[in-house]
């Protein structure tokens, strides 16, 4: 199922490269303000949920994303592929070292306290979350008179 995220995440890349760059940047009154802010948002998720993966601390998971988010809110579409890119790497060498996809995560968070769940299924919520948002940029893209590139699960099968 990742390997799906991946390959649909580069497909939005993709498809966003071969159009006017005002479509990427411009502001659209929709769920959130601009393609970019989409894109950002599902890049600070993902890192969200790899380092909940790893168990890093709350605090720490924080500092990485707002860090993070600041760099890729400033980045091209060409770097902010690239972290995608980058992001996948991490991904990919956590999962090598995985033994057990059915190992319980345990996490702390200051309001929803502590909380335990299955790798299999925070990486199937990764794979949802990334499905969910690549839907708004689809719509974005339409209110912007753009067509939206296919990214459902059975083309990549084919």
């Amino acid at each position: 199922m990742y390997d799906y995220h991946v390959w649909a995440n580069q497909q939005v890349f993709h498809h966003l490269k071969q159009l006017p760059e005002r479509v990427y940047n411009g502001n659209v009154e929709s769920v959130f303000p601009s393609v970019l802010d989409v894109m950002v948002h599902i890049y600070v998720v993902d890192i969200t949920w790899l380092e909940t993966m790893k168990e890093s601390s709350f605090q720490d998971t924080v500092e990485k994303v707002e860090r993070l988010r600041s760099e890729a809110s400033e980045a091209s579409i060409d770097e902010l592929k690239e972290f995608y890119d980058e992001l996948s790497k991490e991904y990919y060498s956590y999962f090598a070292e995985q033994q057990n996809l059915e190992q319980t995560i345990i996490t702390e968070h200051p309001r929803h306290g502590r909380n335990e769940f299955i790798l299999a299924d925070l990486i199937h919520h990764v794979v949802n979350h990334g499905t969910y948002h690549r839907g708004n940029v689809t719509a974005m893209l339409r209110q912007q008179g753009q067509k939206g590139v296919p990214t459902d699960y059975v083309f990549f099968l084919h």
